[in-house]
């Protein structure tokens, strides 16, 4: 049984949560939409609400990219096999640090050998894509910026 004021108690609800996906759009399209499904289940704290798309590095892309993060809770960067030869993904992972973002990468295939992008930080961890683990990431980047993902009393 759950305690007084948590989550799943009746009458509470986690505000949505916007995230961003972060793939390599030469290979793991997949990855996204498996993202996109699962956000639709019903205890999914989080919708997509942006993600990579094709592009040439520029001041317009690049303008248009801090944009798009600037109305994201966080990133989730979705690592296949080529993650590390995707120069898209590092590029926005830059400009993910750069703005301070919250972000984590999700090892995308299981029976792969997933790589991260250039731009990932040594200390930045893999994890495991079990719902569990992405819901958890996703609860801890909103633990850590105030006013997102607030508990909020249902009308």
């Amino acid at each position: 049984m759950q305690g007084p004021g948590s989550i799943g108690e009746v009458g509470w609800e986690l505000m949505g949560v916007r995230v961003y996906g972060c793939f390599d759009i030469r290979y793991d399209g997949d990855l996204l939409a498996r993202l996109a499904r699962e956000s639709k289940n019903s205890d999914s704290p989080f919708e997509v609400t942006a993600w990579s798309a094709p592009h040439t590095e520029s001041a317009d892309w690049e303008g248009g990219l801090r944009i798009a993060l600037a109305d994201v809770d966080e990133v989730v960067v979705l690592c296949g096999e080529h993650a590390d030869t995707a120069d898209e993904m590092s590029a926005e992972l830059r400009i993910v640090q750069e703005l301070g973002k919250p972000y984590f990468l999700l090892w995308g295939r299981r029976a792969a050998e997933c790589t991260k992008p250039t731009t990932a930080k040594h200390a930045d961890s893999f994890y495991a894509w079990i719902w569990e683990i992405v819901k958890s990431q996703i609860a801890m980047a909103t633990r850590r910026r105030p006013g997102v993902g607030s508990i909020v009393a249902a009308q």
